[in-house]
């Protein structure tokens, strides 16, 4: 897979993103100036008084060179007392205090796109929106709609009690996680999907990027790669990627096992955190993808399993 920051089409959505942030903060001051202009002319005679005396002082120091550091100690001495009272005025107007500045629409990295030579989670939102058409999750399925009472046994309840304590638990503290990949196991309608979906959805709100996308799309968007209809899906680009019923997509000849393995390989070396869900039994699972996928997805070093043997819940009743 191609690195998002390698990616032209990926590299144009960016610039395209952050020029019409630009546009639209410039556009929202342009209109608080016209509103400063037309309703609050003290505020603007302050304004006016600020920039006459910028260029005085710009004018002296460019004809008296060997003055410049005396001329621009006076100039901040001055240009401070004016902004404080520009200060008091917008304050006194009852407008926010930040009224007259250019704001980012993302506080994190100021619509740069980048924090600390990394994609910011604002701009891969947009990239998986782009791509996707969405995150992929349910928006029904969170951690505050989980029924977890719906089994019958004590047992069971206490385990998807577990469960979902851990998977909450692990949204919370996302990426922060002593291991960062989690594979739920199980029949169909135990609650792996819910799961995955509310863990999603908690660790998107906290403000970091998500792709829920099932194994089935996901090789269906490499094989429409391969016949160059479209661009091959960036996996790498979300925080968090839910990978949801693996074992289901068809089992193409050196398309479907490389490109299974090629996701969960680049994701774990790069540390990012995976989330897989699977009706396969183990022993499916090796013999359908071999050691070299196995050893991925039960790394104990950065997998916590969850086998699922409780009983089907989605068509029980309270």
């Amino acid at each position: 897979m191609t690195k998002t920051t390698g990616n032209v089409r990926y590299n144009k959505t960016i610039e395209d993103e952050l020029s019409s942030r630009k546009t639209v903060s410039l556009r929202t001051l342009s209109l608080h100036k016209r509103i400063i202009a037309k309703e609050h002319p003290e505020i603007q005679s302050v304004i006016d008084e600020i920039n006459e005396l910028a260029v005085e002082f710009a004018d002296r120091i460019v004809e008296n060179p060997n003055e410049a550091d005396s001329i621009t100690g006076i100039a901040n001495g001055i240009m401070d007392k004016k902004k404080a009272e520009l200060k008091a005025l917008i304050a006194a107007a009852g407008l926010p205090a930040d009224y007259l500045e250019l704001k980012p629409q993302c506080p994190v990295c100021g619509d740069t796109g980048y924090v600390d030579g990394e994609l910011c989670s604002c701009v891969k939102r947009v990239l998986i929106e782009k791509r996707f058409k969405g995150a992929g999750l349910n928006a029904s399925q969170t951690f505050e709609n989980f029924r977890h009472d719906l089994s019958m046994e004590q047992r069971d309840k206490r385990f998807l009690e577990n469960t979902y304590s851990y998977c909450l638990k692990y949204a919370d503290s996302f990426p922060e996680n002593e291991l960062p990949d989690i594979v739920l196991m199980g029949k169909p309608g135990v609650g792996k999907t819910f799961l995955l979906n509310a863990i999603g959805d908690r660790v998107l709100k906290r403000g970091y990027s998500v792709l829920r996308i099932t194994s089935n799309r996901l090789v269906s968007s490499i094989m429409d790669s391969i016949r160059g209809e479209t661009d091959a899906p960036d996996l790498f680009v979300p925080d968090l990627l839910i990978l949801d019923d693996l074992g289901t997509e068809p089992m193409i000849s050196n398309v479907t096992v490389e490109t299974i393995l090629s996701v969960i390989c680049e994701r774990q070396d790069a540390n990012k955190p995976t989330l897989i869900a699977t009706n396969k039994s183990a022993e499916n699972l090796d013999e359908e993808y071999g050691d070299r996928v196995l050893s991925r997805i039960f790394s104990p070093q950065r997998v916590r399993i969850i086998e699922m043997n409780t009983p089907v819940i989605r068509f029980m009743k309270t």
